[in-house]
């Protein structure tokens, strides 16, 4: 297989005792991607690994290496030993949480190229990402043509990661985070309904929650905020329980207890989208006082309302308003309570799901890159 592109926006550069690269690395700071392909990194030295960390939060790096002196197939102890030196070495030192926020790491064992990349920035050459690459003697292009760059990106990079061994296995710290984040906006949007329907009464004989009677304080986005995010986290459970099934290698007598747990959210969550159509709940949210009186002003009043009669009209039409607010409130309070209780119910039983993939190892280093 090979792959072309021709390009007329590069530079030769010839270096040595200094990097030839240092415009790419001088690019990091304020680079969205950084891409190292290398077939080594340096034993002793932590500053180019290090320099991974200077860029911003949004960054994303693929680092893909070789590892030398690993091989498929070992004639004694002493290669042996000394390939799982290098193999602990490499994965101590290219450990993904400890290059940046948004890292890959592939180990490629039949990779021999050398490109170091931004999204703006290229060198292509013999220097390895290396702190010894330095003191040899080496060649290479440095290109800023975006086109190559995006070239690289499409073409070149997919299939050496296609190819390439990832450091993990799996790895779910993120979705465990995205759990927590939905855990949190359901808690949140719980408190929100519960303040709307209730308010706090502070005073010198104590404190209490009172429902709220005498206002159409509920809303419709609440409403539908909560079907919304109890929808997301029974998406996020699924992905939870495939997650459960990688780790446990699908263990059945784990998966039934995690499939029964996701049934249970599943009929909660389709509860809760019930509760939330009642006709009681939905006309207490869709109640406007000021449309009403204003409707009831044009169309029951229009022949009293003059302008010395305005301020009575008014009056009894906010008196009609508030008589129908009473109905409505009184009509919804017993499924606003059981909405309440059935979101809290689910909060408890999404954090328990989360917690099952919690107190597991969320992530594995692939098996396959320590043959030794």
């Amino acid at each position: 297989m090979k792959k072309e592109f021709l390009t007329t926006n590069a530079k030769f550069v010839y270096s040595k005792n200094e990097l030839g690269y240092q415009e790419v690395l001088d690019n990091f700071e304020k680079a969205s991607e950084i891409t190292i392909i290398t077939y080594n990194i340096s034993e002793k030295k932590n500053a180019l690994v290090s320099a991974l960390r200077k860029a911003g939060e949004h960054c994303v790096i693929n680092v893909i290496t070789n590892i030398p002196s690993r091989w498929e197939t070992y004639y004694g102890d002493t290669f042996r030993d000394r390939a799982r030196q290098k193999i602990n070495l490499y994965l101590t030192k290219l450990k993904p949480e400890s290059l940046g926020i948004n890292p890959t790491v592939f180990f490629d064992f039949s990779n021999h190229g050398k490109i170091i990349m931004t999204n703006s920035i290229v060198y292509v050459g013999s220097a390895n990402y290396s702190e010894e690459s330095a003191n040899n003697t080496e060649f290479g292009f440095i290109s800023r043509d975006t086109e190559f760059v995006d070239f690289i990106n499409a073409k070149v990079l997919p299939d050496i990661q296609t190819s390439s061994i990832p450091y993990y296995e799996y790895d779910y710290t993120a979705l465990l985070l995205e759990a927590n984040v939905v855990l949190s906006a359901i808690y949140n949007i719980k408190n929100e309904l519960y303040e709307e329907v209730y308010r706090l009464h502070d005073d010198v004989d104590g404190e209490w929650y009172y429902y709220v009677e005498f206002e159409a304080a509920l809303t419709v986005s609440t409403l539908d905020n909560i079907v919304q995010i109890v929808s997301e986290a029974c998406n996020v459970s699924s992905s939870i329980y495939d997650a459960i099934d990688t780790i446990t290698n699908g263990d059945e007598d784990e998966t039934i207890v995690a499939n029964d747990a996701y049934e249970d959210l599943l009929a909660l969550c389709s509860r809760i989208e019930e509760v939330r159509n009642f006709d009681t709940l939905i006309e207490l949210s869709e109640f406007d006082s000021e449309e009403y009186i204003n409707q009831q002003l044009q169309e029951e009043y229009a022949m009293e309302a003059y302008e010395d009669n305005l301020e009575n009209c008014i009056e009894s039409a906010s008196g009609e308003a508030m008589s129908v607010i009473w109905d409505l409130t009184q009509a919804a309070k017993e499924d606003i309570d059981e909405l309440i209780e059935e979101v809290q119910k689910f909060c408890e039983m999404y954090s328990l799901f989360i917690e099952n993939l919690r107190e597991r190892e969320i992530k594995k280093v692939s098996p396959k890159i320590d043959n030794t």
